[in-house]
C-alpha cells in the first residue's frame, strides 16, 4: 500500500468510519464494500486457479461484484493499481466470513504461494440507506 493511501486511510477515512460505526443501528443495517486493488503478475494462472473459483464463494457468503476490471482513472494522488474489484456484502460480518472461510483460505494461499499478483484489500462499511454523509462528517474527529 502506498504511503499516501495509508495516510489517507489513517487520517481521513478511519475517523469517518469510527464516527459512522457510532451511529445507532449502523452496524446492524449497513452493508459493506470490499475493495481489492493490485497488480496481476501471471494473468492466466490467476484467472484459472483463483478468479474463476470466486463467484460461487461470493454467492455462498452473500457477496456480489459491483465493479471489476483493469485500469483506474486517478483523480488525485499517485496510487494507480493495474486491477480492481469492488464487491458489495450484506454486512461487515458476511464479508469477514467469506474472507476467513476455509474455502477462501485455500484460494488465497494458492494466490500468494503462486505469486500471481500483489494486492491491497480494504473492507469498508457503507452508510445505511437512511443515513446521509453530512451529519456523520460533522461528528468525525479532525
Amino acid at each position: 500500500m502506498s504511503r499516501r493511501l495509508r495516510t489517507l486511510l489513517v487520517t481521513r477515512i478511519g475517523p469517518l468510519i469510527v464516527a459512522m460505526m457510532a451511529t445507532p443501528g449502523f452496524a446492524e443495517s449497513a452493508p459493506a464494500y470490499m475493495l481489492v486493488l493490485g497488480d496481476v503478475h501471471d494473468r492466466d494462472a490467476f484467472r484459472e486457479h483463483y478468479a474463476a473459483k470466486l463467484p460461487p464463494l461470493y454467492e455462498k457468503y452473500g457477496g456480489e461484484y459491483v465493479a471489476i476490471g483493469r485500469g483506474v482513472e486517478v483523480l488525485e494522488g499517485d496510487y494507480s493499481p493495474e486491477s480492481f474489484v469492488v464487491a458489495r456484502w450484506p454486512s461487515m460480518e458476511a464479508a469477514r466470513k467469506f474472507w476467513n472461510s476455509p474455502e477462501y483460505a485455500v484460494l488465497k494461499d494458492a494466490r500468494i504461494r503462486g505469486r500471481w499478483g500483489t494486492f491491497d484489500v480494504l473492507l469498508v462499511p457503507a452508510l445505511p440507506s437512511s443515513a446521509t454523509a453530512a451529519p456523520i462528517l460533522d461528528e468525525a474527529p479532525d
